[in-house]
């Protein structure tokens, strides 16, 4: 009976201390840390009207992104209202990063 105790009354530490293992908490950042269209358009919309211009969609790039940025962001721009939606940034996600599946 002792030994059940000491196992029940241990278990739960030990549980405990795997979740907030190094390993565990470095899982969770890199979760965090992907980069998504949904955190780009986020950073990118800095004036929240929930559209990309060119202007806001090519700034804080370097220079060899900004190399083909405008055929990117034609691209990109499927209704051609010389803007991108959230949902047309999302559509052309895979395509545009570094993300895609091969």
């Amino acid at each position: 009976m002792t030994h059940v105790s000491f196992l029940s009354a241990c278990l739960p530490a030990v549980i405990g201390l795997c979740l907030i293992s190094p390993q565990a908490q470095s899982a969770e950042q890199d979760e965090t840390k992907k980069w998504t269209a949904t955190k780009m358009f986020d950073k990118k919309d800095t004036n929240k009207d929930d559209f990309l211009t060119f202007d806001e969609f090519k700034h804080g790039r370097n220079e060899k992104f900004l190399q083909n940025a405008e055929k990117r962001f034609q691209t990109l721009d499927t209704n051609q209202d010389d803007k991108v939606s959230l949902d047309e940034l999302k559509a052309g996600w895979a395509g545009m990063t570094r993300n895609k599946k091969k």
